[in-house]
């Protein structure tokens, strides 16, 4: 009856870790491998930028369109980004899920802060009805509600979404700027 025996040993160096296996049948010389991994945790480790996104974002598998879509980050979450891949972010997870793919213009780097353009600021006129949010996304609360062609305030902008303010005492909040157009006297 041959014999027949296996070892294993667990080995770390740094952020990788392993096994060594030793495999013997009878009396043959031992049959050693080495086995590396990097553990789940490792890909926090690598080095990444702080970004928020600054709409509701499909994360993908891949730099790419045609990749499955993972799952909807919130708007205003923030990220960890550890490269570019053309127009598309490369977001790792610190819970050790595999990393996923996101447009660069649904994000902005955590460090800048929002960029309030001058030329955006000012009186505009709503285009149609209108929900004022609590935050720049649909994912806020409605606050109030302003009639079409109703003059208001632009007070800051972030991203798509334009923070107004009231004359008549309602509280301030965000409009979408696809439904202002900015207001010019007769």
């Amino acid at each position: 009856m041959a014999q027949i025996g296996v070892l294993l040993r667990r080995l770390s160096a740094g952020a990788l870790a392993g096994f060594l296996a030793t495999a013997w049948q009878g009396n043959s010389l031992p049959d050693a491998r080495l086995s590396l991994f990097r553990p789940s945790g490792a890909l926090a480790a690598e080095k990444t930028t702080p970004y928020v996104t600054t709409i509701d974002v499909n994360l993908r598998s891949g730099p790419g369109l045609e990749y499955d879509v993972v799952t909807t980050i919130k708007s205003g979450t923030r990220i960890n980004v550890a490269g570019h891949e053309g127009e598309w972010l490369k977001v790792v997870s610190k819970q050790g899920n595999p990393p996923g793919y996101i447009l660069d213009r649904f994000a902005r780097p955590l460090e800048e802060p929002p960029k309030t353009s001058a030329a955006a600021l000012g009186t505009y006129v709503t285009t149609a009805e209108v929900n004022v949010r609590s935050g720049p996304g649909t994912q806020y609360s409605i606050v109030s509600r302003i009639p079409k062609d109703t003059r208001v305030e632009v007070v800051d902008a972030e991203g798509d979404w334009l923070k107004v303010q009231s004359k008549h005492g309602k509280p301030s909040g965000y409009v979408s700027a696809r439904y202002l157009r900015r207001f010019s006297p007769p």
